[in-house]
């Protein structure tokens, strides 16, 4: 897919491998390498609440952003190692809060939201007898 019209808000070049956080004009994210363009989805709150079942603690919004970059990475076709990876990831998570402030605000609401939940699932109430 070729977008024309697109504005790179962070970008990353590590062990010769360029990754591009671009928004189109119709606000639409994408992760791009090369020629190649990857839709940025923002991660639904029920998907990862059924993600966590064993976990015992909430993800924090960089580990969710995380995971849709290494989503994105994977259908683009490239492969990366994971030191790399995080290399670029964490590049490109310091650039967007500089330059994109709102997209960095929106994975700490959503963050917030399934720590809530996550929590709240968390809870054990004991009930004791009061002999009284």
């Amino acid at each position: 897919m070729a977008l024309e019209g697109y504005q790179v808000l962070a970008s990353s070049t590590y062990e010769d491998i360029t990754l591009q956080f671009v928004k189109d004009n119709f606000e639409f994210y994408y992760v791009k390498s090369m020629h190649k363009f990857e839709a940025f989805n923002f991660p639904d709150v029920d998907e990862i609440l059924e993600l966590r079942d064993d976990s015992t603690v909430a993800p924090n919004c960089f580990i969710l952003f995380r995971r849709q970059i290494q989503s994105c990475v994977s259908n683009i076709g490239l492969r990366i190692g994971r030191g790399a990876l995080s290399k670029h990831i964490s590049h490109i998570w310091k650039e967007l809060g500089k330059n994109e402030p709102n997209l960095v605000d929106s994975f700490k609401d959503i963050a917030k939201n399934v720590a809530r939940i996550f929590n709240d699932r968390q809870l054990r109430a004991i009930i004791f007898d009061n002999p009284t």
